[in-house]
Protein backbone atom coordinates (compact mmCIF):
# COMPACT_ATOMS: atom_id res chain seq x y z
CA UNK A 1 0.00 0.00 0.00
CA UNK A 2 3.14 2.64 1.34
CA UNK A 3 4.54 1.76 -2.45
CA UNK A 4 1.38 2.44 -4.23
CA UNK A 5 1.03 5.59 -2.63
CA UNK A 6 4.79 7.15 -3.30
CA UNK A 7 4.28 5.60 -6.54
CA UNK A 8 0.92 7.64 -7.26
CA UNK A 9 2.04 10.71 -5.66
CA UNK A 10 5.00 10.45 -8.02
CA UNK A 11 2.45 10.91 -11.28
CA UNK A 12 2.39 14.29 -10.58
CA UNK A 13 6.21 14.76 -11.50
CA UNK A 14 6.28 14.54 -15.61
CA UNK A 15 10.00 14.17 -15.14
CA UNK A 16 9.59 10.56 -13.01
CA UNK A 17 6.92 9.62 -15.49
CA UNK A 18 8.67 10.32 -18.36
CA UNK A 19 11.82 8.65 -17.04
CA UNK A 20 9.87 5.80 -15.69
CA UNK A 21 8.03 4.81 -18.66
CA UNK A 22 11.26 5.27 -20.91
CA UNK A 23 13.40 2.67 -19.02
CA UNK A 24 11.07 0.98 -16.24
CA UNK A 25 8.49 0.19 -18.73
CA UNK A 26 10.26 -1.77 -21.25
CA UNK A 27 11.80 -3.79 -18.43
CA UNK A 28 8.32 -4.43 -17.29
CA UNK A 29 7.42 -5.27 -20.67
CA UNK A 30 10.22 -7.74 -21.26
CA UNK A 31 9.80 -10.03 -18.00
CA UNK A 32 6.13 -9.55 -17.10
CA UNK A 33 5.40 -8.81 -20.49
CA UNK A 34 6.78 -12.05 -21.80
CA UNK A 35 5.04 -14.62 -19.54
CA UNK A 36 2.13 -13.06 -20.64
CA UNK A 37 2.67 -13.62 -23.96
CA UNK A 38 3.04 -17.46 -23.15
CA UNK A 39 -0.05 -17.62 -23.02
CA UNK A 40 -2.25 -18.35 -26.72
CA UNK A 41 -5.48 -16.17 -24.97
CA UNK A 42 -5.69 -13.44 -23.31
CA UNK A 43 -4.04 -13.82 -19.68
CA UNK A 44 -5.83 -10.35 -19.23
CA UNK A 45 -9.50 -11.87 -19.76
CA UNK A 46 -8.59 -14.72 -18.01
CA UNK A 47 -7.94 -12.71 -14.95
CA UNK A 48 -10.59 -10.59 -15.16
CA UNK A 49 -12.78 -13.66 -14.97
CA UNK A 50 -11.12 -14.99 -12.22
CA UNK A 51 -11.46 -11.39 -10.25
CA UNK A 52 -14.83 -11.17 -10.91
CA UNK A 53 -15.84 -14.96 -9.04
CA UNK A 54 -13.40 -13.55 -6.14
CA UNK A 55 -15.57 -10.43 -5.69
CA UNK A 56 -18.88 -12.42 -5.80
CA UNK A 57 -17.05 -14.92 -3.57
CA UNK A 58 -16.43 -12.26 -0.93
CA UNK A 59 -20.31 -11.84 0.25
CA UNK A 60 -21.47 -15.47 -0.30
CA UNK A 61 -18.65 -16.56 2.21
CA UNK A 62 -19.17 -13.74 4.85
CA UNK A 63 -23.03 -14.92 4.77
CA UNK A 64 -21.99 -18.51 5.20
CA UNK A 65 -19.87 -17.75 7.99
CA UNK A 66 -23.00 -16.19 9.87
CA UNK A 67 -24.12 -19.78 10.10
CA UNK A 68 -20.88 -21.70 9.99
CA UNK A 69 -18.83 -19.39 12.54
CA UNK A 70 -18.37 -22.35 15.11
CA UNK A 71 -16.95 -24.82 12.15
CA UNK A 72 -13.31 -23.81 13.16
CA UNK A 73 -11.84 -25.15 9.37
CA UNK A 74 -13.98 -22.93 7.56
CA UNK A 75 -13.28 -19.44 9.74
CA UNK A 76 -9.76 -20.35 9.10
CA UNK A 77 -10.42 -20.82 5.42
CA UNK A 78 -12.60 -17.47 5.35
CA UNK A 79 -9.36 -15.59 6.78
CA UNK A 80 -6.91 -16.91 4.24
CA UNK A 81 -9.58 -16.11 1.66
CA UNK A 82 -10.33 -12.16 2.87
CA UNK A 83 -6.37 -11.46 3.32
CA UNK A 84 -5.62 -13.31 0.06
CA UNK A 85 -8.14 -11.58 -1.66
CA UNK A 86 -6.86 -8.12 -0.41
CA UNK A 87 -3.38 -8.70 -1.40
CA UNK A 88 -4.45 -9.27 -4.39
CA UNK A 89 -6.50 -6.21 -4.23
CA UNK A 90 -3.34 -4.20 -3.28
CA UNK A 91 -0.81 -5.81 -6.16
CA UNK A 92 -3.79 -4.99 -8.93
CA UNK A 93 -3.38 -1.38 -7.49
CA UNK A 94 -0.12 -1.25 -7.42
CA UNK A 95 0.71 -2.97 -10.75
CA UNK A 96 -2.31 -0.90 -12.60
CA UNK A 97 0.11 2.09 -11.10
CA UNK A 98 2.83 1.28 -12.67
CA UNK A 99 1.45 0.58 -15.91
CA UNK A 100 -1.19 2.86 -16.50
CA UNK A 101 -0.82 5.79 -13.66
CA UNK A 102 2.50 6.60 -14.26
CA UNK A 103 2.55 6.71 -18.33
CA UNK A 104 -0.74 9.24 -18.24
CA UNK A 105 1.90 11.38 -16.26
CA UNK A 106 3.86 11.37 -19.09
CA UNK A 107 4.80 14.70 -20.94
CA UNK A 108 2.78 15.00 -24.57
CA UNK A 109 4.15 14.52 -27.72
CA UNK A 110 6.41 16.99 -28.43
CA UNK A 111 4.09 18.04 -31.89
CA UNK A 112 1.87 19.35 -29.36
CA UNK A 113 4.52 21.80 -28.11
CA UNK A 114 4.11 23.73 -31.85
CA UNK A 115 0.45 23.57 -31.15
CA UNK A 116 -1.52 27.00 -33.04
CA UNK A 117 -4.81 27.62 -33.65
CA UNK A 118 -5.81 26.77 -37.03
CA UNK A 119 -8.52 27.89 -39.62
CA UNK A 120 -11.30 26.46 -40.69
CA UNK A 121 -10.02 26.58 -44.27
CA UNK A 122 -6.65 24.90 -42.72
CA UNK A 123 -9.45 21.86 -41.48
CA UNK A 124 -11.42 22.24 -44.85
CA UNK A 125 -8.06 21.33 -46.68
CA UNK A 126 -7.00 18.28 -44.21
CA UNK A 127 -10.53 16.43 -44.72
CA UNK A 128 -10.53 17.18 -48.74
CA UNK A 129 -7.05 15.81 -48.59
CA UNK A 130 -8.52 12.16 -46.93
CA UNK A 131 -11.76 11.84 -48.33
CA UNK A 132 -9.91 12.22 -51.67
CA UNK A 133 -7.70 9.43 -50.47
CA UNK A 134 -10.05 7.20 -49.08
CA UNK A 135 -12.39 7.37 -52.16
CA UNK A 136 -9.56 6.73 -54.50
CA UNK A 137 -8.03 3.53 -52.43
CA UNK A 138 -11.69 2.23 -51.78
CA UNK A 139 -12.42 2.33 -55.67
CA UNK A 140 -8.98 0.07 -55.81
CA UNK A 141 -10.29 -3.35 -53.98
CA UNK A 142 -11.67 -5.69 -55.21
CA UNK A 143 -15.76 -5.88 -53.86
CA UNK A 144 -18.66 -8.62 -54.13
CA UNK A 145 -21.81 -8.07 -55.70
CA UNK A 146 -23.38 -5.75 -53.29
CA UNK A 147 -20.07 -3.51 -53.34
CA UNK A 148 -18.78 -4.67 -49.94
CA UNK A 149 -14.95 -4.81 -49.28
CA UNK A 150 -13.29 -8.97 -49.94
CA UNK A 151 -10.51 -8.56 -47.47
CA UNK A 152 -9.74 -11.66 -45.08
CA UNK A 153 -6.19 -11.12 -43.83
CA UNK A 154 -4.50 -13.72 -41.76
CA UNK A 155 -4.37 -12.45 -38.36
CA UNK A 156 -0.59 -13.32 -37.22
CA UNK A 157 0.73 -11.91 -40.55
CA UNK A 158 -1.26 -8.82 -39.79
CA UNK A 159 0.02 -8.64 -36.22
CA UNK A 160 3.61 -8.88 -37.96
CA UNK A 161 3.11 -6.01 -39.83
CA UNK A 162 1.74 -3.79 -37.00
CA UNK A 163 4.31 -4.55 -34.81
CA UNK A 164 7.27 -4.21 -37.28
CA UNK A 165 5.51 -1.15 -38.44
CA UNK A 166 5.26 0.37 -35.04
CA UNK A 167 8.98 -0.43 -34.14
CA UNK A 168 9.59 1.52 -37.15
CA UNK A 169 8.63 4.43 -35.50
CA UNK A 170 11.54 3.97 -33.00
CA UNK A 171 14.04 6.64 -34.68
CA UNK A 172 11.50 9.39 -34.20
CA UNK A 173 9.49 8.04 -31.06
CA UNK A 174 12.09 6.05 -29.06
CA UNK A 175 9.66 4.37 -26.89
CA UNK A 176 8.13 2.25 -29.61
CA UNK A 177 11.47 0.70 -30.54
CA UNK A 178 12.25 -3.16 -28.66
CA UNK A 179 9.86 -5.81 -27.81
CA UNK A 180 6.08 -6.21 -28.51
CA UNK A 181 3.79 -9.16 -27.72
CA UNK A 182 1.01 -10.88 -29.90
CA UNK A 183 -2.08 -9.05 -30.21
CA UNK A 184 -4.35 -11.33 -28.26
CA UNK A 185 -8.15 -12.16 -29.36
CA UNK A 186 -10.73 -11.62 -27.10
CA UNK A 187 -13.52 -14.86 -26.25
CA UNK A 188 -15.44 -12.34 -25.04
CA UNK A 189 -15.74 -10.51 -28.12
CA UNK A 190 -19.63 -10.29 -28.21
CA UNK A 191 -19.52 -8.03 -25.21
CA UNK A 192 -17.12 -6.04 -26.43
CA UNK A 193 -18.73 -5.01 -29.62
CA UNK A 194 -21.60 -4.14 -27.12
CA UNK A 195 -19.48 -1.80 -25.38
CA UNK A 196 -18.25 -0.02 -29.08
CA UNK A 197 -14.64 -1.64 -28.06
CA UNK A 198 -12.32 -2.24 -30.77
CA UNK A 199 -9.44 -3.40 -28.77
CA UNK A 200 -8.24 -3.02 -25.37
CA UNK A 201 -4.83 -2.43 -23.60
CA UNK A 202 -5.01 -4.69 -20.18
CA UNK A 203 -2.20 -2.82 -18.09
CA UNK A 204 -2.32 -5.53 -15.16
CA UNK A 205 -1.22 -8.20 -17.78
CA UNK A 206 0.76 -6.05 -20.37
CA UNK A 207 -1.29 -7.31 -23.30
CA UNK A 208 -2.96 -5.43 -25.96
CA UNK A 209 -5.98 -7.19 -27.19
CA UNK A 210 -8.85 -6.94 -30.52
CA UNK A 211 -12.37 -7.46 -30.53
CA UNK A 212 -12.37 -10.30 -33.50
CA UNK A 213 -16.42 -9.60 -34.87
CA UNK A 214 -15.20 -5.92 -35.78
CA UNK A 215 -14.85 -5.60 -39.75
CA UNK A 216 -11.69 -6.69 -41.04
CA UNK A 217 -10.45 -3.50 -42.55
CA UNK A 218 -9.95 -1.74 -38.70
CA UNK A 219 -8.03 -4.68 -37.60
CA UNK A 220 -4.43 -3.15 -38.45
CA UNK A 221 -5.11 0.36 -37.14
CA UNK A 222 -6.24 -1.06 -33.74
CA UNK A 223 -3.13 -3.14 -33.53
CA UNK A 224 -0.94 -0.30 -33.75
CA UNK A 225 -3.24 2.06 -31.80
CA UNK A 226 -3.19 -0.81 -28.61
CA UNK A 227 0.25 -1.32 -29.42
CA UNK A 228 1.03 2.38 -28.79
CA UNK A 229 -0.81 1.93 -25.20
CA UNK A 230 1.21 -0.80 -24.36
CA UNK A 231 4.68 1.29 -25.14
CA UNK A 232 3.04 4.05 -22.59
CA UNK A 233 1.64 6.49 -24.84
CA UNK A 234 -1.79 6.28 -23.07
CA UNK A 235 -3.56 9.53 -24.58
CA UNK A 236 -5.98 8.66 -26.79
CA UNK A 237 -5.48 11.42 -29.50
CA UNK A 238 -1.91 10.02 -29.39
CA UNK A 239 -2.45 6.50 -29.92
CA UNK A 240 -4.76 7.24 -32.82
CA UNK A 241 -2.34 9.56 -34.29
CA UNK A 242 1.16 6.95 -34.05
CA UNK A 243 -1.58 4.46 -35.55
CA UNK A 244 -2.47 6.80 -38.53
CA UNK A 245 1.91 7.70 -39.07
CA UNK A 246 2.63 3.58 -38.58
CA UNK A 247 -0.20 2.19 -41.31
CA UNK A 248 0.73 5.10 -43.71
CA UNK A 249 4.44 3.50 -43.48
CA UNK A 250 2.93 0.14 -44.77
CA UNK A 251 3.67 -1.53 -48.07
CA UNK A 252 0.45 -3.38 -47.99
CA UNK A 253 -2.66 -0.65 -49.29
CA UNK A 254 -5.46 -2.25 -47.25
CA UNK A 255 -3.01 -1.49 -44.20
CA UNK A 256 -2.48 1.98 -45.68
CA UNK A 257 -6.20 2.47 -45.76
CA UNK A 258 -7.21 1.15 -42.54
CA UNK A 259 -4.94 3.97 -41.61
CA UNK A 260 -6.77 6.76 -43.61
CA UNK A 261 -9.99 5.16 -42.27
CA UNK A 262 -9.19 5.10 -38.80
CA UNK A 263 -9.38 9.07 -38.24
CA UNK A 264 -11.28 9.71 -41.15
CA UNK A 265 -14.38 9.95 -38.80
CA UNK A 266 -12.40 12.52 -36.33
CA UNK A 267 -12.01 14.86 -39.17
CA UNK A 268 -14.98 14.71 -40.80
CA UNK A 269 -16.71 15.13 -37.21
CA UNK A 270 -14.52 18.18 -36.46
CA UNK A 271 -15.51 19.91 -39.29
CA UNK A 272 -18.90 19.56 -39.42
CA UNK A 273 -18.77 20.92 -35.89
CA UNK A 274 -17.38 24.17 -36.87
CA UNK A 275 -19.24 24.38 -40.68
CA UNK A 276 -22.39 22.16 -41.04
CA UNK A 277 -24.68 25.11 -38.73
CA UNK A 278 -22.29 28.08 -39.33
CA UNK A 279 -22.09 27.71 -42.93
CA UNK A 280 -24.50 25.07 -44.58
CA UNK A 281 -23.58 25.90 -48.24
CA UNK A 282 -19.91 25.57 -47.94
CA UNK A 283 -20.38 22.19 -46.08
CA UNK A 284 -22.68 20.66 -48.28
CA UNK A 285 -19.99 21.99 -51.14
CA UNK A 286 -17.44 19.52 -50.19
CA UNK A 287 -16.38 16.87 -51.31
CA UNK A 288 -17.91 13.93 -50.15
CA UNK A 289 -17.15 10.71 -49.28
CA UNK A 290 -18.10 7.44 -51.67
CA UNK A 291 -20.50 4.81 -51.17
CA UNK A 292 -17.47 2.25 -51.07
CA UNK A 293 -16.32 3.83 -48.38
CA UNK A 294 -19.24 4.18 -46.39
CA UNK A 295 -19.80 0.97 -46.79
CA UNK A 296 -15.73 0.19 -45.46
CA UNK A 297 -16.29 2.97 -42.81
CA UNK A 298 -17.78 0.44 -39.87
CA UNK A 299 -17.64 -1.25 -36.34
CA UNK A 300 -19.44 -4.46 -37.46
CA UNK A 301 -20.77 -5.21 -40.34
CA UNK A 302 -25.03 -6.02 -40.08
CA UNK A 303 -24.15 -9.98 -40.35
CA UNK A 304 -22.01 -9.34 -37.42
CA UNK A 305 -24.32 -7.32 -35.78
CA UNK A 306 -26.91 -9.72 -36.06
CA UNK A 307 -24.78 -12.71 -34.44
CA UNK A 308 -23.79 -10.74 -31.63
CA UNK A 309 -27.71 -9.45 -30.54
CA UNK A 310 -28.78 -12.86 -31.22
CA UNK A 311 -25.94 -14.32 -28.20
CA UNK A 312 -26.32 -11.36 -26.23
CA UNK A 313 -27.43 -11.56 -22.58
CA UNK A 314 -26.89 -8.04 -21.17
CA UNK A 315 -28.87 -4.82 -23.51
CA UNK A 316 -26.35 -3.10 -25.40
CA UNK A 317 -27.87 0.04 -24.33
CA UNK A 318 -26.68 -0.89 -20.62
CA UNK A 319 -23.31 -2.35 -21.63
CA UNK A 320 -22.24 1.02 -24.44
CA UNK A 321 -23.88 3.24 -21.11
CA UNK A 322 -21.69 1.19 -18.45
CA UNK A 323 -18.70 1.20 -20.99
CA UNK A 324 -19.09 5.46 -21.49
CA UNK A 325 -19.64 5.84 -17.69
CA UNK A 326 -16.57 3.84 -16.91
CA UNK A 327 -14.54 4.99 -19.35
CA UNK A 328 -15.51 9.01 -18.82
CA UNK A 329 -14.68 8.32 -15.20
CA UNK A 330 -11.15 6.85 -15.09
CA UNK A 331 -10.15 9.42 -17.75
CA UNK A 332 -11.56 12.11 -15.66
CA UNK A 333 -9.53 10.85 -12.84
CA UNK A 334 -6.54 10.75 -15.13
CA UNK A 335 -7.00 14.61 -15.77
CA UNK A 336 -8.60 14.17 -19.49
CA UNK A 337 -11.63 16.34 -18.92
CA UNK A 338 -13.39 15.83 -22.63
CA UNK A 339 -12.93 11.92 -21.48
CA UNK A 340 -13.71 9.78 -24.79
CA UNK A 341 -13.73 12.81 -26.67
CA UNK A 342 -9.98 12.58 -26.47
CA UNK A 343 -10.26 10.20 -29.48
CA UNK A 344 -11.26 13.08 -31.81
CA UNK A 345 -8.37 15.39 -31.01
CA UNK A 346 -5.73 13.49 -33.31
CA UNK A 347 -7.45 16.24 -35.59
CA UNK A 348 -5.37 18.90 -34.06
CA UNK A 349 -2.17 16.02 -34.21
CA UNK A 350 -2.88 15.95 -37.86
CA UNK A 351 -3.34 19.64 -39.09
CA UNK A 352 0.19 20.20 -37.35
CA UNK A 353 1.62 17.05 -38.86
CA UNK A 354 0.18 18.66 -42.19
CA UNK A 355 1.13 22.10 -41.85
CA UNK A 356 3.38 22.85 -44.32
CA UNK A 357 2.58 20.33 -46.30
CA UNK A 358 -1.18 20.89 -47.31
CA UNK A 359 -1.10 24.33 -46.10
Amino acid sequence: MFLTLVFNLLTLWKGFCDFFTTYITPVILNTYGRFSDLFPFSFGEVLIIVGLLLVAAVPILGILLIFLRKKGVYRKFCGFFYKTFLMILLSVALVMTLNCSIPYGCSDMAVKENARTYTVGELEKLRTYLVEKCNAMAAEFPRDAEGHLIYDPDMEELNEEARSLMQSLGDEYPRLSGYYPDMKPIFFSSIMSQSRLMGIFFPFSMEANYNTKMFTINHAFVFCHEYAHLKGYMQEDEANFLAYLACLRSKDPYVVYAGYIGVLDYVLNAYADNVKEADPERFKAQVKTSQLVRNDDIFLTKEAWAKVEESSIFSTKTLEDLHDDFTNGYMHYYGIEDGTASYGRVTDLLLQYYDGVLY
